[in-house]
């Protein structure tokens, strides 16, 4: 597994998009910070930027990545070697790049202009997207043999979490007004972890007008310390749900 490992990230040094991503980041972060006068005004632009870009980026490109690498993965495939080895090597070595290209993109300007509870929230946030959306881009290229039409899942999946999720929830919470439906909401919560993240972080500033309708009935729930460690304990099945059912798409898998 170390030697997949080492050999995928020397790779992946070596790509573009991942040196592109971590200038994106930095180029966004400095801007915000440089036009806006306020800190916590450019921290709310930035949040919004961070929920919606980190999980496109890193869903597609973790997708583009594992087709891209497919010949590579079947020389491994016919080594003495175990296949949880070669796709945790894999994985782990994205999982590594993309995090410090956002340490460097999104972590430097939060920490020389923002060095506040929030900010590190934001990063800590941003960080969990990455392996959550990792995870989910590696079970969509394990389970999809073409590669346009994994792109295709991936794009549709961000698009329904980042736009879709929101309308329906809103639509949902003004045509069921007259029930008690605050049980069912904070649950409904844990089913995007983009919206999760974004309540994490709202929970250290006074975000609740960016979360609409919802940001009240959240806001009571994971403002405790109870909701803080049930948000995080979410967060972690997302990453651990897709990537196991990743490896045993590819343990399964005709190479």
């Amino acid at each position: 597994m170390l030697k997949v490992f080492k050999y995928t990230l020397i790779d992946l040094a070596r790509n573009r998009f991942v040196l592109g991503y971590a200038v994106l980041m930095l180029l966004v972060a400095q801007g915000l910070f440089s036009l806006e006068g306020d800190p916590t005004k450019a921290l709310l632009s930035l949040v919004q930027v961070v929920m919606a870009l980190v999980p496109s980026i890193a869903l597609v490109f973790t997708v583009v990545y594992f087709y891209d690498i497919q010949e590579f993965t079947q020389l491994l495939a016919v080594q003495p070697m175990r296949r949880g080895a070669i796709l945790g090597g894999q994985v782990l070595a994205l999982a590594v790049a993309l995090l410090l290209a956002q340490a460097i993109g999104l972590g430097l300007p939060l920490l020389v202009h923002s060095p506040t509870l929030a900010a590190l929230v934001l990063s800590l946030s941003g960080s969990g997207l990455v392996l959550v959306f990792i995870s989910l881009g590696a079970l969509i290229a394990l389970k999809q043999r073409e590669k346009a039409r994994g792109v295709g899942v991936a794009l549709a999946i961000w698009f329904l979490l980042v736009l879709v999720y929101d309308a329906l929830l809103m639509w949902g919470m003004f045509t069921l007004s007259d029930y008690p439906i605050e049980p069912f909401v904070v649950p409904f919560a844990g089913v995007n972890p983009i919206d999760l993240a974004r309540i994490m972080v709202m929970l250290q500033v006074d975000l609740a007008a960016m979360m609409g309708y919802s940001g009240a009935i959240y806001k009571n729930f994971f403002g405790t310390q109870m909701g803080m460690a049930v948000a995080g304990l979410i967060m972690m099945v997302w990453v651990l749900v897709p990537g196991w059912s990743a490896m045993r798409a590819f343990n399964r898998k005709d190479l």
